[in-house]
């Protein structure tokens, strides 16, 4: 087969040109380039294979709008609980919403094979950044806190990402042309990669015990095969952070084996001993790679806190982002990075029906052309003899095209408004989420708060009760005290709870709109593809009669 370089449509191996644009083709060498997923998604460029995937560049045909789309491996879409797997990657990004984890825009099956549908988010993975050296301890810290905030999104949604690493966090494109002087060129992070991310109240699937992660990155009680929460991805954050920082991981081991193993037999090097960084830097790391869960920090709202905190004491001269602002191993991309300028056209924004409208209208000048074209030649080759036949035939062929074209039009005109509903379904339920993701991220973090508090009460209560002092009246003192912490500790409980229940129904409501926005889009999307399939079946007829015509216009037999 041959593919256009231009449109990506596919030809058979004797075209030369394309007839749409008058690309000169070329062989195809993916038999997935050119392909169309769900009569939208158009194959335009292969971005890498994992170990369940393949990663494409798509073009939306009818938009122009840049997709990365992530394949499952056909042999693995043959193994029920893998295709579940996989599509619960979706599940759990669709339930966080948050504006530092790349959104899963669409996902389905296409001739068997599972796909993903990701948002295009040019720029570098965190991998790809660290082999030009380690980055300033300031820098790794404002990631972080990014990476913090979409943790703790995740977390209360009751998802954990379980493979937190660099190649699965993405830098965007710095802004320069930053509105705050003061945020230019700092990074803005995008969490990626939910792909064996645990839904905690999920039913478990059969390989559920299975391992999984990167030696290196995996929290100790995992490896253990004790059960893991979210602070298992507290404590790769930590590795992140420290190797971002130091260009190490926080042990020396050799080979894969010995790193899984490390942090259950040894401490990790602290990263002061081998860079310069804040004593409180220091001691977070620390405390995230703890050996012990329970000694690591109680969530990732307290340690996305604490990050702000580092950054407003010791890094005063950039601003500080508002919480939850979206600013050798094999490197699998889940996203489209770097992607080459002669592929992504760079256009003015649009509303989707505008952007339809203006394509039919290129692909309606475009045949009226052709048919000029032909309409030309007819009158050309009749001066030269050419049989009334023939002529006839050309002619009704040039009218049935012009009848096609016509219907095109309207057809194509249909679609766009069509896709124009299913991006506001997607941007109503965008917004909803990020809304309400928002107010439980406000509840949770004052949980958080109370939470430690909490925590400190019992601990000075207990303290109390085993150091109790000689002298009556500092017993009676402690007594009091301890009265008062009681009803600290009271008011704490209620509170919690109160914050508890509405996080929960919070959270009910969320699951409740996603549910009917589901349904919605699934209706809309399918109205989509059928009218998408037959603008393309339109689209080949036209592309048929033309070529009918010229040949009627070719012939010189007389009757």
């Amino acid at each position: 087969m041959k593919i256009c370089p231009r449109c990506s449509e596919l030809y058979p191996d004797d075209a030369g040109f394309c007839p749409l644009d008058g690309t000169q083709l070329a062989v195809s060498t993916d038999p997935m380039l050119g392909r169309t997923i769900s009569s939208r998604y158009r194959l335009v460029k292969k971005l890498g294979t994992g170990g369940m995937a393949v990663v494409y560049l798509a073009r939306h045909v009818m938009i122009d709008r840049m997709n990365a789309i992530k394949i499952l491996r056909r042999d693995l879409s043959l193994d029920p609980n893998q295709r579940e797997r996989f599509l619960r990657e979706a599940r759990a990004v669709n339930r966080i919403n948050h504006p530092n984890i790349v959104e899963i825009t669409d996902f389905g099956e296409f001739e068997g094979t599972a796909y993903l549908v990701m948002e295009y988010a040019a720029g570098e993975s965190l991998l790809q950044a660290l082999k030009k050296g380690p980055m300033a301890w300031d820098r790794v810290v404002r990631i972080a806190e990014q990476i913090s905030s979409a943790l703790a999104r995740a977390h209360e949604a009751g998802v954990i990402h379980r493979d937190l690493k660099p190649e699965n966090v993405l830098l965007l494109d710095r802004a320069p042309n930053a509105i705050e002087p003061a945020q230019a060129n700092v990074d803005r992070v995008k969490l990626t990669d939910f792909g064996i991310a645990k839904i905690m109240d999920a039913p478990a699937l059969t390989f559920s015990e299975q391992m999984f992660g990167t030696p290196g990155y995996i929290a100790p009680e995992y490896v253990e095969g004790a059960k893991a929460d979210g602070r298992a991805d507290l404590f790769s954050l930590g590795v992140l952070m420290y190797e971002s920082m130091s260009g190490a991981l926080p042990w020396e081991a050799k080979g894969q084996a010995e790193l899984l193993l490390r942090p259950l037999t040894a401490a990790p090097i602290p990263v002061s001993d081998r860079i310069e960084v804040p004593p409180e830097v220091d001691s977070l790391l620390l405390s995230l790679l703890a050996k012990n869960a329970d000694d690591r920090p109680r969530d990732a709202f307290v340690v996305h806190d604490a990050l702000l905190d580092i950054l407003r004491r010791f890094a005063p001269s950039r601003s500080v982002p508002p919480p939850g602002s979206a600013t050798g191993r094999d490197e699998i991309p889940t996203t489209v990075a770097e992607i080459d300028p002669s592929v992504v056209e760079e256009r003015a924004p649009m509303s989707t029906a505008e952007l339809g409208r203006v394509q039919t209208s290129e692909l309606a000048s475009r045949w009226w052309g052709a048919i000029a074209e032909v309409e030309r030649a007819l009158g050309r080759a009749r001066k030269k003899g050419i049989s009334e036949v023939a002529a006839r035939r050309a002619s009704e062929l040039a009218t049935h095209a012009r009848s096609l074209v016509e219907k095109l039009e309207r057809s194509s005109a249909s679609v766009a408004e069509v896709q124009g509903r299913v991006d506001r379904l997607q941007a109503h339920a965008r917004e909803f989420r990020a809304n309400l993701g928002h107010a439980i991220d406000e509840l949770a973090r004052e949980r958080a708060l109370e939470r430690s508090h909490w925590s400190a009460l019992r601990a000075r209560r207990d303290e109390i009760e085993v150091d109790a002092p000689p002298a009556a009246s500092e017993r009676e003192a402690n007594v009091w005290e301890t009265a008062a912490l009681s009803a600290e500790e009271e008011r704490v409980k209620t509170l919690d709870e109160d914050l508890t229940f509405q996080v929960v129904q919070l959270q009910l409501q969320l699951e409740a709109k996603n549910e009917r926005f589901d349904k919605e889009y699934a209706s809309a999307t399918g109205e989509l593809e059928g009218a998408i399939s037959a603008v393309r079946a339109m689209t080949h007829e036209i592309v048929r009669t033309l070529d009918e015509a010229a040949a009627a216009v070719s012939s010189r037999k007389r009757r």
